[in-house]
């Protein structure tokens, strides 16, 4: 039985670890979030978000920036968004400038501020190796016509 119990607290555990974290649409948050985790605000925020995946739903709201892998937005952000992922659904509203590195803006969603695209850190490891070119052999010159008599 000391099995059932230790592989029931394991699942919770890991359950637990890979749900994301939730405010909820009767929540307002008033100060900077820093999670390690995924977090879902269906609610109001206001000040800097920092996480693993940002998902904001059709009624949430936050007035701040954003620092995230993964932004999946429905809602209202006044204040930049810095990711490497984005996703605009058409009921979104974005203010504010926003570095990326994929975006995709679904027809109707908003987004006002100046937009920059960012390499991924794979480019910018590719791009920082040196590379071995090797010589293209130089053409020889057109040879002369031999004449035999």
């Amino acid at each position: 039985m000391a099995n059932t119990a230790e592989e029931k607290s394991k699942e919770e555990k890991a359950v637990h670890a890979s749900a994301p974290s939730v405010i909820g649409a009767g929540i307002t948050v008033t100060g900077d979030i820093e999670a390690t985790d995924d977090l879902h605000v269906e609610g109001k925020v206001t000040g800097d978000v920092r996480c693993a995946t940002l998902m904001l739903g059709e009624g949430s709201l936050i007035k701040g920036s954003i620092y995230a892998t993964r932004v999946h937005a429905a809602g209202t952000v006044e204040g930049s968004i810095d990711t490497g992922d984005l996703a605009v659904e058409a009921s979104a509203r974005l203010v504010g400038d926003i570095t990326y590195h994929r975006i995709r803006i679904t027809a109707g969603g908003i987004v006002q501020g100046q937009m920059k695209h960012k390499a991924s850190s794979e480019e910018d490891a590719e791009s920082s190796k040196l590379r071995l070119v090797e010589a293209q052999p130089k053409a020889s010159p057109p040879s002369k016509p031999i004449y035999i008599e």
